[in-house]
């Protein structure tokens, strides 16, 4: 992830670039560990922590274990002194959507397609499944839940924060609050700049190790000995074993901890390619980093033109940044001469035509430069990161946001378009909008909301999680999960608004499509010349002229100006009282063997709220469904599940999820058969048996190796049916969750992910006889109250046949014989 082959180039260069950093830090009292701030990308903590450990995926996700794995290596971190701030991504921005699909396909759809066309045996080795590994779809609640125990019981130096949009910028910025580094597993992070931000530390190359304090003892005890001990190397060698290293980032069980880590800075980077620091994202965005686009004319890759196919992705980053020097660089031969660049887009255009001047100049035309140029700048402008209005502020200058003053963070607007449709119309705002907004607002920054949900307010989006499934049904992101997000999407929409839909008749002029490459009059001040001055003359250092701010007013056209933040986007200053048409979702869901989009049109929640005999929820004088009682919301939620049951409203929250999914599945499966009476849907029901192992598989993680000794974890055998049970299973518990969250139940519906083991599950599946002694009667009696539809009957099992006694094959008819001598005793008697 980040700017084409810089991973590697800092590897190969790690020696010139990077600093090692010993921890923990110890000041002048050696008892008193010094704290050292970093700031943690969540979802390249997750990536890196599953992938390191030995906690198998195939099964559905070991969320108990890797609840405590997460808890372990916090909790060491905190130990040595870190001071943690987790990052978690916001809503995507649509420029990197062309990248979200590329990747979609290679981590999960392509690994899926390779599981099942295997053998089931091939594919069972631990060399095919590491092969094919796909992340949990639950991973990422299990994580955010494990780091609010930490805090809870640990009360420690530990917070989490939730990105407006794109997590990058938003870590970097904090770490330059803090003055400290950001740990990732992005390139991004050491081209990314502010003021106050210290580095970049790659996630892999986090070493422990530990010392055990029997060996520092006997080395005391030697030390008083009259002897004196004279060692060979090998002794040497022999000496250091009781120094442990750790598993990547899992730290040593035993011994006192101590972390290395390696930190690269953008100064150092910079001086290195002898390039200013400001210049570091238009060298990553020539190269080509997560939002280079892609070119609309011919498909080929940007990176394509500007480079020579026989140069690898290390030297195109030695050579764009020579070619930046060149043209920023004056002539020698004219020491006090002044080469003046005109504005950054002057320097960008002159940058592309160097680069593209290995072309004839009839092999491209001026509009497929122009478009180079327009992609360049685009990707430049998401390392735009605003400088802080107070230097040295503070974090969380207003409840909405850590960073950023209500008036300038592009959180708000889009929490706002109900509001802003409310003051056209009404020319006064909504007290009740105004406290549903300040409700989500609490809830996301919590972590009660998930960032799906920012999703579809930001950009009229959805990417729900996918998984190992049959490659050739439908996909069960689309037959479990969407009914339920429909429902999300119609309480958003009435909650804050969502986006409207594109007018189909309103073609983009040309000008407006192009950037704007002059200013005039007093706008020329945001473009103004850069001069690149040799001389003597001590001044101010070249590498802290932001050269990126003529940029400012380009980055102002796509996003809105600073001053400006909080007016609606240009989809909700349009907006009319009564829409054209519905708004509509997009969803980006497996279909067959790629991803492609699926627009899903958003209900009115008002009709929805009819179909549940709750039409006085519409009524004028009534409150907002987000600021009803908690019980009335549960009760809408349980309405819309078919479920709505006095033994379920008695459930505990962490017994509510379960139950929930277990019905869904038997009620929906149980529709779609009932919709074409196809073998297939009938294949895709549950049983109640199954429905019970999977109510079971939520059981305390001391029954997860109960079949299994210390040294020798067991596997449960991998089926088919199994694989895909789970899928649905998953599915339904992400969207349920995603409801809950819409609705703001918080810990009423709690989240139970990581509570959930697929290996118990499939293994009880399997017919472990654990089944019955592990299943929770009242879970399992919420289920059966009031269903409305059955589940499947249990297919008797093929009992195996004694072994009779062998049956003789029967010969083929033989010709009828005929009466007589035969042919050769015919001869026989000729002869004789």
């Amino acid at each position: 992830m980040g700017v084409h082959g810089l991973t590697t180039y800092l590897r190969d260069h790690r020696r010139a670039l990077s600093t090692t950093i010993e921890l923990p830090l110890l000041s002048g009292l050696k008892s008193k560990v010094t704290e050292f701030p970093v700031v943690i990308d969540g979802w390249s903590f997750i990536y890196t922590l599953y992938q390191q450990s030995t906690i198998p995926w195939v099964y559905g996700g070991e969320y108990q274990e890797f609840h405590q794995l997460v808890k372990s290596v916090v909790e060491a971190w905190l130990k040595v002194g870190l001071t943690v701030h987790f990052v978690f991504d916001g809503a995507y921005p649509d420029i990197k959507f062309p990248t979200l699909i590329t990747r979609l396909a290679q981590s999960h759809i392509q690994p899926g397609l390779l599981f099942f066309r295997t053998s089931a045996a091939s594919r069972s080795t631990p060399r095919s499944l590491n092969e094919t590994r796909i992340l949990p779809p639950l991973a990422y609640a299990t994580c955010v839940q494990a780091l609010k125990d930490v805090q809870v019981e640990q009360e420690a130096s530990l917070q989490l924060h939730f990105a407006d949009e794109e997590g990058d910028p938003y870590a970097v910025e904090l770490a330059g609050r803090l003055n400290g580094y950001v740990v990732g597993n992005d390139s991004d992070f050491v081209v990314l700049n502010t003021e106050g931000y210290r580095g970049y530390i790659p996630i892999d190359d986090m070493v422990w190790t530990s010392t055990s304090p029997a060996d520092e003892a006997g080395a005391e005890n030697n030390a008083d000995d009259d002897f004196q001990v004279v060692s060979r190397p090998k002794a040497n060698r022999k000496a250091q074993a009781g120094v442990n290293a750790g598993r990547g980032l899992v730290p040593p069980t035993e011994g006192e901890l101590h972390l290395s880590v390696t930190a690269y800075s953008p100064t150092a980077l910079a001086q290195h390619f002898k390039l200013p620091v400001t210049l570091l994202p238009l060298l990553g965005a020539i190269v080509g980093n997560d939002f280079t686009a892609q070119m609309e004319s011919n498909k080929r890759r940007i990176q394509s033109l500007l480079f020579e196919r026989q140069l690898s992705v290390t030297q195109r980053l030695d050579h764009a940044a020579s070619v930046i020097r060149t043209v920023l660089t004056p002539n020698p031969n004219h020491r006090k001469s002044r080469h003046e660049v005109g504005s950054v887009m002057d320097l960008i255009e002159r940058t592309v035509n160097i680069l593209l001047s290995r072309f004839e100049s009839t092999a491209m035309g001026p509009g497929e430069i122009a478009q180079v140029v327009d992609n360049i700048v685009e990707a430049t402008l998401q390392y735009a990161i605003p400088k802080p209005a107070v230097t040295g502020a503070s974090l969380w200058p207003s409840p909405v946001c850590a960073l950023h003053r209500p008036d300038v963070c592009p959180f708000l607007p889009m929490l706002s378009r109900q509001l802003f449709h409310q003051l056209q119309d009404r020319d006064i705002e909504d007290e009740g909008l105004l406290l549903v907004r300040e409700k989500i607002i609490d809830a996301y920054r919590s972590g009660m909301f998930t960032p799906k949900n920012m999703d579809v307010l930001s950009t009229a989006t959805c990417w729900p999680k996918m998984f190992l499934e049959n490659p050739d049904t439908e996909t069960v992101v689309r037959s479990i999960g969407q009914p339920i997000r429909e429902w999300v999407y119609s309480i958003l929409d009435d909650a804050v608004g969502l986006p409207d839909p594109p007018a189909p008749d309103e073609p983009e002029s040309d000008h407006e499509s192009q950037p704007m490459l002059e200013d005039k009059g007093e706008e020329s001040d945001q473009d103004e010349l850069v001069d690149v001055v040799e001389s003597d003359s001590e001044g101010e250092s070249e590498s802290n002229v932001d050269f990126l701010a003529p940029l400012r007013g380009q980055l102002d056209r796509l996003h809105g100006s600073d001053d400006e933040a909080t007016e609606p986007p240009a989809s909700v200053s349009s907006h009319r009282t009564h829409r054209l048409a519905p708004p509509v979702v997009t969803e980006y869901i497996r279909r067959g063997t790629r991803v492609a989009p699926e627009e899903v049109v958003v209900t009115p929640l008002e009709k929805i709220l009819e179909s549940l005999g709750l039409a006085n929820y519409n009524e004028d004088t009534a409150p907002p469904l987000l600021l009803r009682p908690e019980d009335e919301k549960l009760g809408v939620m349980l309405k819309l599940l078919k479920s709505d049951t006095p033994t379920i409203r008695s459930l505990a929250p962490t017994k509510m999820i379960p139950v929930l999914v277990a019905r869904w599945l038997a009620q929906n499966l149980h529709s779609r058969y009932l919709e074409t009476n196809s073998k297939e849907r009938e294949r895709e029901m549950w049983t109640a048996t199954e429905a019970r192992c999977f109510l079971a598989a939520f059981a305390s993680s001391s029954h997860l190796n109960d079949d299994a000794t210390a040294d020798q974890p067991v596997y449960p055998e991998i089926a088919d049916r199994h694989v895909q049970l789970a899928a649905q299973a998953l599915s339904a518990m992400e969207a349920i969750e995603q409801l809950s969250q819409a609705l703001l139940l918080g810990d009423r519906v709690a989240p139970v992910a990581h509570l959930f083991s697929g290996k118990l599950f499939h293994s009880l599946l399997n017919g472990s006889p654990r089944a019955t002694a592990m299943e929770d009667g009242g879970a399992w009696n919420a289920v059966e109250q009031g269903i409305p539809a059955p589940f499947k009957l249990d297919q008797p099992k093929k009992s195996k046949r004694a072994k009779g006694p062998k049956v003789v094959a029967v010969p083929p008819k033989m010709a009828r014989q005929r009466s007589g001598p035969g042919f050769y005793a015919l001869l026989d008697s000729d002869m004789n």
